[in-house]
């Protein structure tokens, strides 16, 4: 009875993964680059009608000064200035323009990438399918160190696994500044990222805004600066939606009203540390609703690769 060969071995057939168990790991994978050229695209719409707009209006002033008054001379020098501002600007909305398309094909090159790769979970090659499955196993404890931290050894991690494409190291990073400076009790990076992903938020029905917001105010009452929570309120919760006028939103808006009472403990939450850190889980959670990512408690590394193991 003869036996095979190594070389037999490593390219006998073996079964591809299953469909339904590559999309429910790597769904986040195409979501993440997804989600973030929407994002760049109409962040570059809105870029480019600015700059638009800027030239337009340097056309109106260049055609203004050629045309005069009717009564004054035209004199060349205005006209050149007048020019010369239109072709600054019109230089400066094509480098912006082609900086925009730059950034947009790096992030379809991603995504083209990241379709190739998965699209290597078929290969009904026992060798590739090996080096496939080892490095999602490499993938996963690099997820886990993103959402940990731990940067560094992620990317080292990464450049050894030969997977960096695959990483969502960017959106980790973001977040991680974000929490850092809720932790430092600062809400303009948070309230940037909201920015960033309003669109995406209104669709998910997200109240991060909201409690950012009111997190504000009642700083400011803390502060003793009522009439500025006042002015805060009206400027940045005036129009909020009726499903997100809470029990939450109305007893802050007595204590911007009536101060802090003297003697109610009902209020006494409104100005726990603990809200901070009640803070940075929602804005976790809602990251993680927006680009699909992974948002559990953490777990041991050993619990993890005992988990793949099963």
């Amino acid at each position: 009875m003869s036996s095979s060969s190594p070389s037999q071995d490593s390219t006998q057939s073996s079964e591809p993964l299953k469909p339904d168990e590559i999309t429910a790991l790597e769904y986040t994978s195409l979501k993440v680059p997804y989600e973030m050229f929407n994002k760049r695209f109409r962040s570059s719409q809105k870029t480019i009608e600015k700059n638009n707009y800027f030239l337009k209006e340097s056309a109106d002033l260049v055609a203004k000064a050629m045309k005069g008054d009717g009564t004054s001379p035209i004199y060349k020098r205005d006209v050149k200035e007048k020019m010369d501002i239109y072709f600054g600007r019109f230089d400066e909305l094509f480098g912006t323009f082609k900086q925009i398309t730059d950034e947009e094909m790096e992030l379809i090159d991603l995504l083209d990438t990241r379709v190739k790769y998965l699209q290597q979970a078929n290969t009904t090659d026992a060798l590739k399918q090996e080096t496939w499955r080892s490095q999602r196993i490499s993938r996963l404890i690099i997820d886990y160190l993103l959402r940990s931290g731990y940067f560094e050894t992620a990317q080292k991690l990464a450049e050894q696994a030969n997977v960096e494409d695959m990483c969502n190291k960017t959106v980790f990073m973001i977040a991680k500044q974000v929490e850092d400076s809720l932790s430092r009790h600062e809400t303009d990076r948070c309230l940037e990222w909201i920015a960033d992903n309003k669109s995406k938020l209104r669709r998910l029905k997200s109240t991060l805004e909201t409690t950012v917001r009111l997190q504000d105010c009642i700083e400011l009452v803390r502060r003793g600066d009522r009439l500025e929570a006042v002015h805060y309120a009206r400027k940045f919760l005036a129009n909020l939606p009726k499903d997100q006028w809470s029990e939450q939103v109305v007893k802050v808006m007595g204590l911007i009203g009536f101060g802090i009472p003297s003697k109610s403990r009902a209020y006494n939450e409104y100005f726990s540390e603990k809200r901070w850190d009640q803070l940075i889980e929602l804005f976790k959670q809602e990251n993680a609703r927006v680009y699909k990512v992974n948002y559990q408690k953490q777990h041991s590394i050993m619990e993890l690769l005992q988990c793949l193991g099963n």
